[in-house]
């Protein structure tokens, strides 16, 4: 305790004890640290607490996003693949133009994506082993630095083992972009110790953290690369299985060139009436398989994605409400994700529509992803299935 100010050092009694006033000067001065005058902030201290709780960031650099990678319709990739060619693109644009950059790998670099990226800057990458409290505390570190600062891992070690570290890079108003892969049950085989089914309900337990779920490549790519580019501290939650492009109603990719990314909304990705299917991450392309299955059937519902958990919009949050019922599902513990943030957000608005949660409701097993949402009810049948009961409910004739 109280390493590098010598009269600290060692002494039991500053394990919990303050320093007096006078000491502050030599204490800074022993740390190199420039002394500031203590007597106006315990003066502007007792006219009370601040209004509101202010958000500041550490410095963060201006750097370019990059070129965009746009996927053709036809292509089937994971979305941490995607992230994986995003991250290097963005590097390529900024390292080289003097960007200060680092990326932190735990022993995880070929199934996290970024390989390539330390074949190409070796002197950027940085492994650290099986020792992610101290990567956690590290990266988050380096990103109040005015640097870029990247972390990759598994999420139930990026989030779930670190969470203590995770809440002091908020406490500290750091600047880490963590990205995680291996999420939810969609981790299948590695069993429930590695399904990280509370990522959001964690972070969101903190006050700045954001919490964003691409749903496929394309929107991946735009999402890392607006997280790259701002400040704050972000976790990119991504599933560990291949997606498929997501197509408009023309079969071009919806989240392709002419998509915008925008922080905070959601994207209709099929309009339709008298229920609204709201998914999000890798659960969009079952959400559309199961939409694609009631079109067939001359059942007509709306499909939406949320991709940022974090803060809901409350024009979207409106558009919602106006439906006679939502069903949200999610690859999340279905009593702490994004369908209780969303009860909660249109309650608090005086917002009122009938809503259905369908994620995880208990610890998944070991087993193939499709087998997994089978059992636990979240696969397109089953959703179908659940989808028609309701509507039969609210009177609407069904097949």
């Amino acid at each position: 305790m109280g390493k590098g100010v010598s009269f600290m050092e060692n002494e039991a009694a500053y394990h919990g004890a303050a320093l007096k006033p006078e000491q502050l000067p030599l204490a800074l001065k022993e740390l190199g640290i420039e002394d500031s005058d203590i007597s106006k902030i315990i003066e502007k201290r007792k006219s009370g607490p601040p209004s509101e709780f202010e958000h500041w960031h550490a410095k963060y650099p201006s750097v370019s996003p990059g070129n965009y990678i746009n996927y053709p319709a036809d292509k089937k990739l994971d979305n941490r693949s995607a992230f994986g060619n995003a991250l290097l693109s963005f590097a390529e644009a900024n390292i080289s133009n003097g960007i200060p950059m680092a990326v932190f790998d735990c022993d995880l670099a070929g199934s996290v994506k970024t390989d390539a990226f330390a074949k190409q800057f070796p002197n950027n990458f940085f492994q650290s082993g099986v020792a992610e409290h101290n990567t956690a505390a590290v990266s988050g570190s380096l990103s109040a630095e005015n640097a870029i600062s990247v972390w990759a891992d598994f999420a139930a070690f990026g989030v779930d083992e670190t969470y203590n570290q995770a809440r002091l890079n908020d406490i500290n108003q750091a600047n880490l972009k963590l990205f995680c892969t291996h999420t939810g049950i969609n981790v299948g085989e590695d069993g429930k110790t590695h399904q990280c089914i509370d990522y959001f309900a964690l972070l969101n337990s903190t006050f700045g953290w954001k919490v964003i779920t691409p749903a496929e490549p394309n929107q991946t790519d735009k999402i890392a690369r607006y997280v790259l580019t701002h400040p704050g501290n972000f976790a990119v939650m991504m599933g560990r299985s291949i997606n498929p492009i997501i197509t408009d109603e023309s079969g071009k990719p919806f989240f392709g060139e002419s998509y915008t990314y925008q922080y905070g909304r959601m994207d209709i990705i099929r309009e339709g009436e008298n229920l609204v299917l709201a998914s999000s991450g890798n659960m969009l392309n079952r959400a559309f398989d199961c939409w694609s299955k009631l079109e067939s059937e001359g059942i007509r519902v709306a499909l939406v994605n949320i991709s940022d958990w974090s803060d809901l919009n409350s024009a979207d949050l409106k558009m919602l409400a106006n439906f006679p019922r939502v069903v949200v599902l999610e690859d999340h513990n279905v009593k702490t994700g994004l369908g209780t943030a969303i009860a909660s957000a249109m309650f608090e608005s005086g917002l009122n529509t009938k809503l259905t949660k369908i994620g995880v409701p208990e610890y998944g097993s070991s087993g193939k992803p499709e087998e997994l949402y089978k059992l636990l009810g979240m696969d397109p049948d089953s959703v179908a299935t659940r989808i028609r009961t309701l509507l039969k409910a609210d009177g609407i004739t069904v097949k």
